[in-house]
């Protein structure tokens, strides 16, 4: 914020005094020691701890202000009215426009009206040092199969152009992919969901276990919806003649809410010729940002809960 920040009044071009029982009024409950009556107050500190120096003569000037010295600062300008210079800042925070007619003419240009409403220290802040607007970015093509790929981390909000159609599209795809001629980079969403990278690169995002779905769902699911990382190779679940809907990595914690999952992964561990034991002890430690992992699915047709578990 620079090493000062001054409050003055203006009238007709000039500066003026400020009112010192107003100024009193807001400096006196931030200073960390009894201030005698007639002396002026030296020091403030912020309710987060910051402080500054404090000079009077003519208007306040506030030496290395801390962020919460802000609020102070715009406590001030509001119960004043009077303007905000920053040291070594061009800009000039005033509540009005008639104010901004009492400044100097070589400040006029450079004032800016933030309403006493609206002025805190974040608007000052903010005022120095404008924060970027964020980009909108936007809506997500539909994926039946992985409807939520943001929060399962196989997509995220990036800026940069996709492998095959050479466009920023405001998202990426992380996941993995699959192929003979897998591009150099990464590739957005929309190549993926309209099967413009399969088409393009002969690539794929998963694989289905053959007979276990409708060859137009096998293709959705491998050509056409976001893969996600696992520690081994399988194919994607299947319930009643359809594939399931992936509902993100989940680990004993995650699984809890879901009997019908962990029954079915109980069964899966039973055929692995696990002990009873050894199966519990293996869900237990299922870690959603670890390994061994459980990934949750959802049968699209009736609604059951299903899991699979792996580990390096």
């Amino acid at each position: 914020m620079g090493s000062g920040i001054y409050v003055h009044a203006f009238r007709d071009g000039d500066v003026v005094p400020m009112d010192a029982t107003a100024v009193r009024e807001v400096l006196v409950p931030y200073a960390p020691y009894d201030v005698p009556d007639g002396e002026p107050v030296e020091w403030v500190r912020a309710a987060d701890g910051s402080d500054a120096d404090v000079y009077l003569h003519l208007g306040v000037s506030f030496d290395r202000p801390g962020p919460g010295v802000l609020d102070i600062v715009a406590e001030l300008a509001r119960r004043t009215g009077a303007a905000i210079v920053l040291l070594g800042d061009p800009t000039v925070i005033v509540t009005s426009e008639e104010d901004v007619r009492q400044l100097p003419e070589d400040l006029r240009a450079r004032a800016v009206v933030v309403p006493p409403a609206a002025l805190t220290g974040q608007a000052i802040e903010q005022v120095v040092r404008p924060r970027p607007q964020p980009r909108r970015r936007p809506l997500l093509p539909p994926f039946p199969y992985h409807p939520d790929p943001v929060a399962t981390g196989s997509v995220r909000a990036a800026d940069e152009p996709c492998a095959c159609c050479g466009h920023d599209q405001g998202w990426i795809y992380t996941g993995p992919v699959y192929g003979e001629d897998v591009p150099d980079g990464r590739l957005c969403p929309y190549c993926v969901a309209y099967g413009t990278a399969a088409r393009r690169h002969g690539v794929f995002f998963n694989d289905v276990a053959a007979g276990r779905m409708p060859d137009e769902a096998a293709r959705q699911i491998c050509e056409r919806t976001p893969g996600f990382a696992t520690w081994q190779d399988w194919g994607w679940p299947a319930h009643c003649g359809d594939g399931a809907v992936f509902l993100g990595a989940a680990g004993a914690r995650e699984l809890r809410p879901y009997p019908d999952a962990l029954d079915q992964l109980r069964r899966e561990c039973a055929a692995w010729g696990w002990p009873d034991g050894t199966v519990e002890e293996f869900l237990a430690a299922l870690d959603k940002d670890g390994q061994p992992t459980g990934y949750l699915f959802r049968c699209r047709v009736c609604g059951t809960h299903l899991a699979r578990a792996d580990f390096t």
